[in-house]
């Protein structure tokens, strides 16, 4: 916004190639109890933070009670509306996070300190990156349903002041909702911010892409339709997994390293429970 509005000190910052603005470090990007002491702890007064939720540690009211909230400041929520919805949020922590241009964190950003989760597979592992590639992905399938909760159940965990943005609506009715952000800000829009939304989008479509791509994979294979692909994400991989498996389709997984590229090849290796 600092950009694109007039009350701002524009910044320097360029999209990424992977289609994130990490080539700007956000002041006050409170993601742990560390950096929420760190905030609390330094006198120079922000503007805007950007706390992330949940973290390790906490969860979203608890983390918003260390902030003081009125209605007075101007708070936007960013949640999901449903599964998919956060599912798409996870691809996007998979190529700018995880995998980005900027300090990637590698899968340990979705792994964490599930340790006694990844010790079920192999009472021997010590670490997450220790597990086999299908073990990671059966891991995650299992697990992510559950991570994801906090993010469809954050609208109702905020005061009626918050406005709340549904992370498609970002993506998906992107002038509208950014529209509405600075509106709710107080804020005046510069012409350029037109240019700037196209090429941000246009960044995006990777992500959007592989995002679609899933749908086709999983009507294709249970339809047995043809359908090719180039290797996806192996977050994008587990989504298969979780939804073939709410579908009634568990898939013979065990030592499956290299995902299947086509729809036969993964129809031959469900079973339908």
């Amino acid at each position: 916004m600092s950009n694109y509005t007039h009350e701002h000190i524009p910044i320097t910052a360029e999209i990424c190639r992977d289609g994130s603005l990490h080539s700007y470090y956000k002041q006050a990007h409170v993601v742990d109890i560390e950096s929420l002491a760190q905030l609390i702890n330094n006198k120079k007064l922000y503007k805007i933070t950007t706390p992330i939720y949940p973290w390790k540690q906490l969860h979203l009211p608890e983390i918003l009670s260390n902030f003081n909230l009125t209605d007075d400041d101007h708070n936007v929520l960013m949640y999901a509306e449903s599964l998919t919805a956060a599912e798409l949020n996870m691809l996007f922590q998979y190529h700018k996070v995880a995998f980005g241009e900027i300090a990637p964190k590698g899968l340990d950003f979705f792994s964490g300190n599930n340790s006694h989760n990844i010790k079920n597979w192999n009472s021997n592992y010590t670490s997450w990156d220790q597990m086999q590639s299908w073990e990671w992905r059966e891991w995650f399938s299992l697990f992510y349903v559950s991570w994801i909760q906090e993010w469809l159940q954050s609208a109702s965990q905020v005061p009626e002041y918050f406005l709340k943005i549904k992370n498609t609506d970002l993506l998906f009715d992107t002038e509208n909702t950014i529209n509405c952000i600075i509106e709710f800000c107080g804020l005046t829009i510069k012409p350029e911010l037109d240019q700037f939304i196209n090429n941000w989008l246009g960044k995006q479509q990777y992500i959007v892409d592989e995002f679609e791509l899933l749908d086709q994979i999983i009507d294709s294979t249970i339809t047995q339709r043809p359908l090719t692909w180039q290797p996806i994400s192996i977050v994008a991989e587990a989504i298969v997994q979780q939804r073939l498996r709410a579908v009634g389709y568990e898939m013979r997984c065990d030592g499956l390293d290299t995902f299947p590229t086509d729809s036969r090849t993964l129809y031959n290796l469900l079973e339908k429970y």
